[in-house]
C-alpha cells in the first residue's frame, strides 16, 4: 500500500486534534512547514508533519505510521518498471514506489519524492542515468540516495563509470528477482 506524501490542513487538524484553523495559524507562525499548491490551497508534506508531531511530542496516527523504503524506479521501459514493482509488492518490507519515465521526470521526482533508493536506467532519453546520478551524488541534499544503475546495453568501464560516479551498484538487464534482492541488500534493505 502506497501512503499519501501530503496533506490538506484539514486532514492535519485531524492528526493533530485541533481545528484546521490552529492549522493554519501554526503555519503563518512558522511552526509547521507548508506548500501551496497552484490553485492556492495549503499542504502539508507528509515527513514535515511526522517531524512537528515528533518535535512537539504528539502522538502520532497509526495511519502515519512507517512508510517505509522509498524508491524512485526510472526506465523507458515500462515492462522494466512493472517487473520491479511486482517484485517490491511481494515483498513483505514496506515500500513507497514512484516512476519516471526519463531523467527529467526523475529529477523532479526526487525533489518532491525523496526517494531512499533510486533503480535507475543508463540509457534514457534526454538526460541519462550517467548524468542524473552525476547531479545526485554531487548535490549534498541528495548525496546520501543509494543509487541502483541498470543497464542491457553498457558494458565495461563504460558502465563502471557509473559506479565511479557513485551508484552503489550496477545491474545487468535482464535481471532475476534474486538480482533485485542481492542490490536491494548491497544498499542495506532486506527484501523478507
Amino acid at each position: 500500500m502506497e501512503s499519501r506524501l501530503s496533506y490538506s490542513t484539514s486532514d492535519v487538524a485531524k492528526y493533530c486534534h485541533v481545528t484546521a484553523d490552529t492549522i493554519r495559524k501554526w503555519a503563518e507562525a512558522g511552526k509547521i512547514r507548508v506548500f501551496k499548491t497552484p490553485g492556492g490551497h495549503r499542504r502539508i508534506r507528509r515527513d514535515d508533519l511526522l517531524r512537528f508531531l515528533r518535535e512537539n511530542n504528539m502522538p502520532i496516527h497509526e495511519d502515519l505510521g512507517n512508510a517505509g523504503v522509498k524508491i524512485l524506479v526510472v526506465d523507458d521501459e515500462k515492462a522494466v518498471i512493472s517487473v520491479i514493482r511486482r517484485f517490491l509488492e511481494r515483498a513483505q518490507t514496506p515500500f513507497q514506489i514512484e516512476m519516471a519515465m526519463d531523467g527529467f521526470d526523475a529529477g523532479q521526482m526526487v525533489a518532491t519524492f525523496q526517494p531512499d533508493i533510486i533503480f535507475l536506467d543508463l540509457r534514457l532519453p534526454g538526460l541519462d542515468g550517467f548524468e542524473v546520478t552525476r547531479r545526485i551524488k554531487s548535490n549534498p541534499d541528495t548525496s546520501h540516495i543509494n543509487i541502483i544503475a541498470m543497464t542491457g546495453y553498457y558494458q565495461g568501464e563504460v558502465a563502471n563509470r557509473v559506479l565511479e560516479l557513485g551508484a552503489a551498484i550496477l545491474l545487468q538487464k535482464p535481471f532475476t528477482p534474486d538480482d533485485l534482492r542481492k542490490a536491494l541488500a548491497k544498499v542495506g534493505v532486506d527484501i523478507s
